[in-house]
């Protein structure tokens, strides 16, 4: 590994980006320990990072295993209305349901983003007939999907959902709550917040950690650099090259510039139902998102009749937004792989 030298250089240049990524794999991290890695000092570490909070945003916060929790698969949400609710009406109706863990208002296709966890099959009929109901007047029509696997990034989880999960005991209820609302919360302060001891808190820790209840200890940032937030949803007419400009998407994707706030893809997830994916992504200007947005999907996938909604996200009802720093090796493993397996990425 390279020695890092404590130089106005690295600190302005590389260190803010060596945090966000670091926080991003494991906000939990000792801050002492990166610093003896890096040849830093503790003081420097500690106040860029204090600045990278300020400037960015930064929640930090768990990546949660809903099926872990014993809720089935996520579900997304699409909703375009022909006339559109009050702002304090959408975010009072959806803050008081327990089950939409994130809501994202668009402006597009569609004007509202959900992501919706808790509902079996059958409470999810009934949801939604009631969600159409209750907003009649305005004429929504909405667009379902189940989240059948996330490949890239996470939808953050509220705490009134960890609350109903009827597979953690009461007391790691108030841990698993504590961290998801600070994952660097010191221990000290869980102990006072969820009652408990010191011990208890340790033991739920590594119980949920070792269960794999708590995926990530991570961090998202709130307000990245890139300005443009969207999200878009895709449906395809698959064909036998569908791989193949996968691994073509991926290696494009992984030449983005890694010293942003954020990654251009936040969050790409593989749908059934009303969208086959959905991609949720944060670009620094137009000319980025043409070249790396839904007209990339479009020309890469024409073969297949690529059928493309998109809204650009203009704030948050419930929830955080998902937006995080990563560094790809998903997609460099995963696109050399399907080059390997199909003969070539060209």
């Amino acid at each position: 590994m390279r020695k890092a030298r404590e130089n106005k250089e690295y600190v302005e240049k590389e260190l803010p980006y060596r945090l966000l990524s670091e926080m991003y794999k494991d906000s939990r991290r000792s801050l002492k320990e990166l610093g003896r890695e890096l040849h830093i000092s503790y003081h420097t570490i500690s106040h860029t990072l204090s600045q990278l909070e300020e400037k960015y945003k930064l929640a930090y916060t768990l990546d949660l295993d809903i099926r872990k929790l014993g809720f089935s698969d996520g579900v997304i949400v699409t909703i375009k209305f022909e006339e559109r609710p009050d702002f304090e009406y959408l975010k009072h109706r959806f803050e008081k349901d327990t089950f939409v863990q994130d809501a994202y208002l668009g402006e597009g296709d569609f004007d509202i983003f959900l992501y919706v966890v808790g509902l079996t099959p059958q409470d999810l009929i009934m949801w939604q007939w009631n969600l159409r109901v209750e907003l009649r007047k305005y004429r929504p029509i909405l667009r379902i999907s189940i989240v059948e696997a996330s490949i890239m990034g996470f939808f953050p989880i509220r705490n009134p959902l960890i609350e109903i999960s009827e597979r953690l005991s009461p007391s790691e209820k108030k841990i698993l709550k504590g961290l998801n609302d600070d994952s660097r919360a010191k221990l000290k302060e869980l102990v006072l917040k969820s009652k408990t001891t010191q011990m208890k808190a340790i033991y739920a820790i590594q119980k949920l950690k070792r269960e794999q209840v708590i995926r990530k200890f991570t961090c998202l940032t709130q307000e990245p650099s890139k300005r443009i937030f969207l999200a878009f949803a895709i449906n395809f007419l698959p064909n036998e090259n569908h791989k193949k400009k996968l691994a073509v998407l991926w290696d494009t994707l992984v030449k983005e510039d890694l010293h942003a706030s954020t990654s251009d893809y936040s969050l790409i997830c593989d749908n059934v139902g009303a969208y086959d994916t959905v991609h949720i992504c944060t670009f620094e200007n137009g000319e980025r998102l043409s070249t790396n947005g839904p007209d990339l999907h479009k020309s890469l996938f024409s073969e297949e009749s690529p059928k493309i909604e998109r809204s650009v996200l203009t704030g948050v009802l419930v929830g955080k937004w998902p937006f995080h720093l990563d560094d790809y090796e998903f997609f460099r493993k995963e696109s050399v792989k399907l080059g390997v397996e199909d003969g070539s990425t060209a």
